[in-house]
């Protein structure tokens, strides 16, 4: 995999605490060597804000790591400040967007749940399309540049080492055409391709499932290896929010077993697509 800043930061982050409360340090202990605020330090071990080479330094020489360790914590403090592919289209998302990208793109595991709109990662061109033409009052040349940045994400799919992908899908998403007839048949028909060939776990909410622990929120959950904490991302109209207190992430994914367990199952699932797509055709 290419360098990825936002998981490299979560890295780097996960192991500068990890190893200061190995070695027995507070933040002020750290921050005396830093000759900096105990706040910034805080802020490091959280990925608030990223450490440089030369602060990584001079972490690993206090807190005693051996080379190996030196050099792994600061190859991630150079990842941590590489630059993503998706930051060339900053000018035309919402502001904290290219976190959400980065670890849409560095992830292992994507959990999400929608619930009205088929997700960036699954929809077609002409369905995404038709949603960010009815979001936007800009010209065709940012909503060209978005429909652009929104097919790149998707080539994460077909890489060879991407993530293990499981979306919810409201029954409501089935019923509303977006884009027209013949756009939402298209749309159809491409879920239940990515359904069928295991690319996507896809599973349906169906209106009989009554109430669950995810109804009327979106959101997706990223997971990564065991040395990176999982988070949580929420996007909205003019911001994303992003969840990392790990209590906060564990109600998330307990909303999420919840309402999986509600869902219909994979083959189901195809069948209530199917259905529907007859139905549109």
């Amino acid at each position: 995999m290419a360098r990825n800043a936002v998981v490299g930061r979560l890295r780097l982050a996960s192991g500068l605490r990890r190893h200061r409360l190995s070695a027995g340090l507070t933040l002020d202990d750290v921050a005396q060597r830093l000759e900096c605020s105990p706040a910034k330090v805080s802020r490091m071990e959280t990925g608030a804000v990223g450490a440089n080479v030369q602060d990584v330094r001079a972490i690993a020489e206090l807190l005693g790591l051996g080379d190996a360790e030196r050099e792994l914590m600061t190859e991630l403090a150079r990842e941590a400040r590489s630059r993503g592919w998706w930051q060339e289209f900053a000018d035309v998302v919402p502001a904290g967007s290219a976190t959400f990208y980065g670890l849409e793109d560095g992830a292992a595991r994507i959990e999400q749940h929608t619930t009205s709109l088929v997700p960036g990662l699954l929809q077609t061109r002409g369905y995404a399309r038709a949603l960010l033409e009815s979001a936007s009052a800009a010209g065709s040349a940012v909503v060209e540049r978005r429909l652009e940045l929104r097919m790149r994400r998707q080539q994460v799919l077909s890489r060879q080492d991407r993530p293990a992908v499981t979306v919810l899908l409201d029954e409501a998403v089935l019923h509303r055409p977006v884009g027209g007839l013949a756009v939402m048949a298209e749309q159809l028909s491409s879920l239940l391709a990515m359904s069928s060939a295991s690319t996507v776990d896809l599973r349906i909410l169906p209106f009989s499932a009554g109430a669950h622990a995810s109804a009327g929120v979106g959101f997706s959950l990223f997971g990564f290896d065991d040395r990176v904490p999982p988070v949580v991302f929420a996007e909205q109209l003019s911001r994303n929010l992003f969840v990392d207190d790990p209590g906060e992430v564990q109600i998330y994914r307990r909303s999420l077993m919840d309402s999986t367990e509600k869902a219909l199952a994979p083959e189901a699932t195809r069948d209530m697509i199917s259905g529907r797509l007859r139905a549109l055709r």
